[in-house]
């Protein structure tokens, strides 16, 4: 699947007159190439200051891995997803990774702050 098809399918989101890809899109090209696994691990859960990093790795059938690390803070969610920081730090996280492994060159736009 190329940028254009991501696109059509509304893979793909415009801010500001930059593209990013949702966490969906990649998740679907992902698989199209060849995933075959993503683990999570918590790296740190600071529950008091509310802050939160994943680590990913994300594997393909041709045995090559990718590792992404993911955060979530006060500073760099919404006030609305702050009570789901855990969540938002892995899916960051598998995001990156996911970059790497699809060799998609778009910011997801999950990884995006307030």
């Amino acid at each position: 699947m190329d940028l254009q098809e991501l696109k059509r399918r509304k893979f793909i989101v415009t801010l500001q007159g930059k593209d990013f890809i949702l966490y969906t899109g990649l998740i679907v090209l992902a698989h199209e190439r060849g995933l075959t696994g993503i683990e999570t691990e918590p790296v740190l859960m600071d529950f008091e200051n509310g802050r939160f990093i994943f680590k990913a790795v994300v594997t393909g059938k041709e045995g090559q891995s990718f590792t992404g690390y993911g955060d979530a803070t006060k500073f760099n969610v919404s006030k609305m997803i702050l009570p789901h920081a855990i969540r938002m730090a892995e899916t960051r996280a598998k995001a990156r990774a996911l970059r790497d492994f699809t060799g998609l060159g778009l910011t997801a736009f999950e990884e995006l702050g307030d």
